[in-house]
């Protein structure tokens, strides 16, 4: 049982860099997340937040992450059986993938963890010829699924992993390192089981792209725990034995175009009186047909930052 909102207001510690200063940026009040929640998409969250009145967001000013608080408001394999009910949510043809394909090109032993269904282990383990890709999951029913088609998923954490002594040459964490509270110490475990002189990939949704001008649930707990920009992810080579090697912005995707244009527009009318008035949802969906049909969303800055680091 959850227990009443833990939260230190005064000075929680940073999920990445414990004891450094953190300043509050908000408060969301739990009733407001359940209630958003249940009207948007139908999923009832009001027992992971039982206990809890507030979710507080915090930005670390070390590292320049965002963390919600409490870290009991985090997701649970039900909440996520949950999301998997939509056919968007484990998407075959991500932009990170094809990056990471890549870089990947040569190593011999990759590790992704996280794999869902395991969409990008498939799709590896055809195009990176002589690779063995191994994927891990939490999710039961997503491993079940991968299983299904006989692909290399388990359903294992990375302290297991590291206790049996395997190690890759390039570990892949694909929208992952948001959803948890503990950043730390995932990418520890990440880096455990990684050989000196291989990959680490990470990708992340950018909280400086549009995200920034959206009121967007995904974004919020109990699905994400953290929020994550270049600096903040750039951070990481202070903190563990990683050297940055770089960060690519992605393009805005053609399902993001809408979203992209909404939130712009709410943005700019909130900024300029003038403009509200003609920034009507008509308007805005013209300009996102125009920006689709023309395909400049090609110019435009899209959702995701994806960082390569290699182990030193």
């Amino acid at each position: 049982m959850k227990r009443a909102n833990p939260v230190r207001e005064d000075n929680p510690d940073s999920p990445l860099v414990p004891g450094a200063p953190v300043r509050l940026l908000s408060r969301i009040p739990a009733s407001r997340l359940i209630a958003d929640w249940m009207n948007s998409l139908e999923i009832d969250i009001g027992g992971l937040l039982r206990g809890i009145r507030e979710i507080l967001l915090f930005r670390c000013q070390a590292s320049q992450v965002d963390f919600f608080m409490p870290p009991e408001a985090a997701g649970t394999p039900g909440f996520y059986e949950e999301l998997r009910k939509f056919d968007w949510y484990y998407m075959a043809d991500k932009w990170e993938f094809t990056e990471a394909l890549r870089d990947l090109a040569g190593r011999q032993r990759i590790l992704e963890v996280g794999s869902g269904t395991g969409l990008f282990v498939e799709r590896a383990g055809k195009e990176l010829k002589g690779a063995w890709v191994q994927g891990i999951e939490f999710n039961e029913s997503a491993v079940s699924q991968a299983r299904e088609k006989n692909l290399p998923v388990v359903q294992m954490d990375l302290d297991e992993l590291g206790r049996r002594g395997e190690t890759f040459d390039a570990v892949c964490g694909f929208q992952v390192l948001e959803h948890v509270h503990h950043a730390r110490e995932l990418l520890t475990a990440m880096i455990k089981v990684l050989e000196p002189g291989g990959v680490l990939i990470l990708s992340v949704p950018n909280r400086d792209s549009f995200l920034r001008h959206q009121y967007n649930l995904l974004d919020m707990p109990p699905h994400h725990m953290t929020r994550w920009n270049a600096e903040a992810l750039s951070y990481l080579s202070r903190i563990f034995p990683l050297r940055l090697l770089g960060l690519r912005y992605e393009h805005l995707a053609p399902y993001h175009i809408s979203g992209f244009v909404a939130a712009y527009g709410e943005y700019f009318g909130a900024k300029v009186p003038f403009l509200r008035r003609r920034l009507t949802k008509e308007r805005l969906a013209r300009l996102a047909d125009f920006i689709q049909q023309r395909g400049l969303n090609r110019f435009l800055r899209g959702q995701s930052l994806y960082g390569v680091f290699q182990r030193l």
